[in-house]
């Protein structure tokens, strides 16, 4: 089953102004004349990497593993490999483009922050399918 990413409103107005005064600002800004010529095209490229890195995105609960896709980044996450899978509210800087996360702690690939749509049918569907991780909180987790 497939799940869409969640996308705050604010946060990607919030975007949409800082990519449009990084682009605007060495054209249009006070010191524009005095701007090396060859620093003009690196906010765009800083923006296209972020949109490579970023997008698509989106999250399929699979027969094999969760897969996640991240812009280029893609994962096959086995569900034995599942350690917790907990929603959080946090700021802090990841690839996603809301502050309404899941973060999934798998044994070998490391820490994951996702933002499905509806998180509510991502945790009952990824819970169907991994049978080791209890209902803990707001999420998953194994059993101690």
């Amino acid at each position: 089953m497939r799940f869409s990413t969640k996308f705050d409103l604010w946060l990607m107005v919030v975007l949409v102004a800082a990519a449009f005064v990084s682009l605007a600002w060495p054209l249009i800004g006070p010191h524009h004349a005095t701007i090396p010529r060859w620093v003009l095209p690196l906010p765009w490229l800083l923006w296209a990497y972020v949109l490579l890195a970023t997008l698509p995105q989106y999250y399929e609960v699979r027969p094999e593993g969760l897969f996640i896709r991240q812009g280029v980044r893609k994962a096959l996450i086995p569900y034995d490999s599942l350690v917790e899978v907990q929603p959080q509210t946090d700021s802090r800087g990841a690839g996603v483009y809301s502050l309404e996360r899941i973060q999934v702690v798998t044994r070998e690939q490391g820490t994951f922050i996702i933002a499905p749509r509806d998180q509510g049918g991502f945790l009952e569907e990824l819970a169907r399918r991994t049978p080791l991780l209890e209902r803990k909180g707001f999420g998953l987790g194994v059993g101690i």
